[in-house]
């Protein structure tokens, strides 16, 4: 998906409009590709990487399923022939192309035809179609079909970026559907491609809601999956009590890593049922299991999570209060070391 990503997005800025490009029903240019390079999608279907050159152009590309690429077949990572002919057949059009291959390395020449028929029903709806809009749509595989499918779904005239950008970001009829079921409904088509990118799937949807969070807004969803606010995290936090957080508040948890795993060390170490303020902080500021065992073990023992976290701050670390001791000031308090660490001398006279 990555690759498929990539190669689209760079296809998309690469494919600019010409003034004569409406009356040119063929493209040409030159391909390359490296099966070694071949990779797998979550069904096992194999996909290839082809990248395409024009000369005036420069480059794009595109990834498709092995098996959509005629006469090519299932070869091996090193396989070597000449003059190699495949196609690759779109609504809009098919793609011719012949080469060779040395050593799983492949190269030569592709030539673009359009279908006319497509061209001709498209631009009832689009009369500026240039030659360009229809290789992009061919490359991206936007077809008739699939526009008919975003129109059954209540997605009618998009324009052609949007088919694109929905082509190249995986969003389909069923995603659609799929987010609707999950309680998402009318969503732009920036909010579409938003939750696929960031994977806030109908499927994340409808684990956040069994676990205990109810419904979200389609940027709180996305927001969680940015921050990997996962189901299991919400679970676990309702187990140690924090059944009630809103989006913000696990967000916040997880930009700083206040885990789970952090929240059950406080507790061992006698910290209950912190107020999440307190846990954020402490992770903020560097409290952890082992500065709180250094600080028992030089007699600072229940020291709230308020100096906790002063004693961070201003550098009251184990090692100062050694020195401290070592100056012949035993017995300061958590408060008078913070103090000391902040005023030095002046806080000494002071205190004589």
């Amino acid at each position: 998906m990555k690759t498929l990503v990539l190669l689209a997005s760079v296809l998309a800025a690469a494919l600019p409009v010409q003034a004569d490009a409406r009356q040119d029903p063929t493209t040409t240019g030159t391909w390359r590709a490296r099966l070694q390079d071949t990779w797998t999608r979550n069904n096992g279907e194999q996909w290839l990487s082809l990248e395409l050159e024009r000369d005036a152009d420069g480059q794009f590309g595109v990834s498709v399923p092995i098996t959509q690429l005629e006469g090519l077949g299932a070869r091996g990572d090193r396989w070597t022939a000449n003059d190699v002919r495949f196609g690759l057949r779109r609504d809009a059009g098919s793609f011719a192309f012949q080469g060779s291959f040395v050593d799983g390395r492949g190269a030569g020449i592709w030539r673009f035809t359009q279908n006319a028929d497509f061209v001709s029903a498209m631009r009832k709806t689009y009369p500026d179609l240039s030659s360009e809009d229809v290789l992009k749509l061919a490359l991206l595989d936007v077809s008739r079909a699939f526009i008919a499918s975003m129109q059954a779904e209540g997605y009618a005239s998009l324009p052609l970026d949007d088919l694109t950008k929905m082509r190249i970001h995986g969003v389909d009829a069923p995603y659609v559907q799929g987010l609707r079921k999950a309680g998402y409904d009318k969503l732009t088509v920036g909010e579409l491609v938003k939750t696929r990118i960031h994977g806030a799937t109908p499927a994340f949807a409808q684990e956040v809601k069994s676990a205990g969070v109810g419904q979200v807004s389609i940027d709180d969803l996305v927001k969680m999956r940015i921050h990997g606010v996962t189901p299991e995290f919400i679970r676990e936090l309702r187990e140690l009590g924090y059944g009630t957080l809103s989006v913000d508040q696990l967000v916040q948890l997880r930009i700083h890593g206040a885990t789970t795993s952090f929240i059950r060390e406080m507790r061992d170490l006698g910290y209950k049922d912190l107020p999440l303020n307190a846990i954020v902080q402490m992770r903020i500021h560097g409290v952890t299991a082992q500065f709180i065992k250094e600080l028992r073990d030089l007699g600072y023992n229940n020291v709230s999570t308020e100096n906790l976290i002063q004693m961070r701050i201003h550098g009251v670390t184990p090692d100062f209060i050694r020195d401290v001791k070592a100056a012949g000031f035993k017995d300061m308090s958590p408060d008078d070391l913070v103090a000391f660490s902040i005023q030095g001398r002046r806080w000494l006279k002071k205190r004589a």
